[in-house]
């Protein structure tokens, strides 16, 4: 393998960062660690001791009781997981058995379940953080979907338990004192989408492109495009293309490059000549 090679399959600073963030094994838990329940589907999932109706559940926190053995019809035993919110148990069968249950299974993989100790580990790593950010998609303080730029400081404010898919709610201020928040997934969890990794960095990328133009860094920053841009410019604004056509004529090289959404850009020589977005 090249150096080069080498260097691409060391972890980057942003997964060093948060590799001590991770979801605890459950033969390691211990009685009354805590959790959010996320979604009112929970009912769904657990069983109750008394009958749970499907709006009773969301918001609600339970705590770790302890694992239990159930022999199903089979004849085989399976681990069950047992929780309680000070009056009621509530049962998740696992469908392994005991010795499996505990080796793999984590506090990731019950569903509709946020760990409450692995978001304070990731609040007190990351409250009052200053990062740079790589994704557009934000979120207005209440909820509601919003433009946001990328490459941009902004320091983390809060971070509380989020939803069912994404685990972690990350409150921001960005360098105009405007507050947002991005929702965060945990790597170790088997999930890639959304992690710290792919929405932050931990130095200002302008720093490694110190030949780009602020003028070119707002069209960056922004997702925008415009020509003349090169190839690394166009990257970091939209992002890599998921098909490329190369070829030439009798004194330029043409490429074009193409994107699942159906977007194109087209570029002559290296410089951007050309696109639909």
């Amino acid at each position: 393998m090249s150096r080069n090679e080498r260097r691409s399959l060391q972890p980057t600073e942003e997964e060093t960062f948060m590799a001590g963030v991770s979801p605890m094994p459950l033969g390691q838990w211990k009685e009354g660690k805590p959790f959010l329940i996320s979604d009112n589907k929970a009912s769904l999932v657990f069983d109750a001791d008394n009958a749970v109706t499907a709006d009773s559940l969301g918001g609600m926190v339970i705590s770790f009781k302890e694992i239990a053995s159930k022999t199903t019809p089979g004849g085989s035993d399976e681990a069950v997981v047992v929780f309680s919110d000070g009056k009621k148990n509530y049962s998740y069968s696992t469908g392994k058995s005991m010795r499996i249950a505990l080796e793999s299974l984590s506090s990731m993989d019950i569903p509709m379940l946020i760990d409450l100790d692995l978001v304070k580990e990731a609040s007190d790593l990351l409250v009052g953080k200053k990062v740079w950010t790589r994704s557009q998609l934000w979120y207005k303080p209440d909820g509601e979907r919003m433009r946001g730029r990328k490459f941009v400081p902004v320091t983390i404010t809060a971070v509380s338990p989020g939803t069912m898919v994404f685990p972690l709610r990350l409150d921001i201020l960005d360098e105009r004192g405007e507050p947002a928040m991005l929702y965060m997934n945990i790597r170790s969890s088997g999930v890639e989408s959304r992690t710290f990794e792919n929405l932050f960095t931990l130095k200002d990328m302008k720093l490694r492109y110190p030949d780009i133009l602020p003028e070119v860094w707002e069209y960056i920053q922004n997702g925008r495009l415009r020509e003349g841009m090169t190839k690394e410019e166009c990257k970091l604004s939209v992002g890599n293309p998921t098909d490329v056509s190369a070829g030439h004529d009798w004194d330029s090289t043409l490429d074009i490059w193409k994107y699942s959404s159906g977007s194109y850009l087209q570029f002559r020589d290296g410089r951007l000549v050309g696109y639909r977005m």
